[in-house]
């Protein structure tokens, strides 16, 4: 008897349980989809009387789930939506944390926007702060350092000497590379570090301008151009493109450790955004 009593109430908990408590249940328990489930179940029932919430709550298990692109409508939907509350303002900072996420700067800052209209003044210069930052990271040094200059709650000028020194960045550059694998293949790879494309471009494409060189001397012309055109060309400059790849990928990284470092001394923009 004991037993049907335990099983009978095991069986009726999740129909005693607000329907709300039960998709956070669901949550806590990483039951991503039943969780997005009984909160969408709610949504078209408009149980809760709380829309915001609950659109809220399912784009945080989105998110949580790692399906930030999912998460997106249903914050949109609340911020859009008639009904004003307080979740309005979580899925603004919910939302801005997706684009710093996603490295979508331009979006952030729209979402920033909002939500210092939703902020007292102490909150916006810190909006402010993050602001500067989303400018720093697209390489607009100078926007990013005018936001700087409006912020008061910290001290920025140690930021702002570290952003505008970013032109001290040590960069390889694609023209001398080009122009030194061109005189003597291998040797632009060399100067970008990449020693082993260096050796491959200075044994393929070496040899084969070496052999160019000899049908000319030899007056093996067709021989030459027909080396030239369809091997000489295709090795070379395909060597040419992936070192410049190279060094465009290499150069930008500098910068991106560079700001990495000198990002430590100071407050997180993402750290920031969540204690708003």
């Amino acid at each position: 008897m004991a037993k049907k009593v335990i099983t009978f109430c095991y069986l009726l908990l999740p129909a005693l349980m607000v329907a709300a408590d039960l998709g956070d249940y669901y949550s806590e328990k990483d039951l991503y989809f039943e969780a997005i489930t009984e909160y969408k179940r709610q949504l078209y029932f408009n149980q809760s009387g709380k829309q915001d919430e609950l659109l809220y709550k399912m784009a945080n298990v989105y998110y949580q789930a790692e399906q930030s692109l999912l998460a997106e409508e249903p914050l949109i939907d609340a911020i859009t939506n008639p009904e004003s509350s307080q979740s309005d303002r979580e899925c603004l900072k919910l939302l801005a944390t997706i684009h710093w996420d996603n490295y979508d700067y331009d979006a952030m800052r729209k979402v920033l926007t909002m939500l210092s209209d939703q902020s007292d003044s102490i909150q916006q210069n810190q909006i402010e702060y993050i602001t500067a930052w989303t400018y720093i990271y697209q390489a607009d040094w100078p926007q990013g350092i005018e936001c700087l200059q409006r912020v008061h709650f910290i001290e920025t000028s140690g930021l702002i000497d570290d952003v505008s020194n970013v032109s001290t960045v040590p960069q390889k550059s694609k023209k001398m590379a080009s122009l030194m694998s061109n005189i003597i293949p291998g040797t632009g790879q060399l100067y970008a570090g990449d020693h082993q494309n260096a050796l491959y471009s200075f044994l393929l494409v070496g040899s084969l301008e070496a052999s160019i060189i000899w049908n000319i001397v030899e007056k093996a012309y067709f021989i030459a151009a027909t080396k030239y055109m369809f091997l000489y060309s295709r090795y070379s400059k395909g060597g040419l493109k992936n070192l410049a790849r190279k060094i465009d990928m290499d150069n930008i990284d500098r910068i991106g450790y560079y700001l990495k470092d000198i990002s430590e001394k100071y407050p997180k923009p993402a750290d920031l955004l969540q204690r708003l």
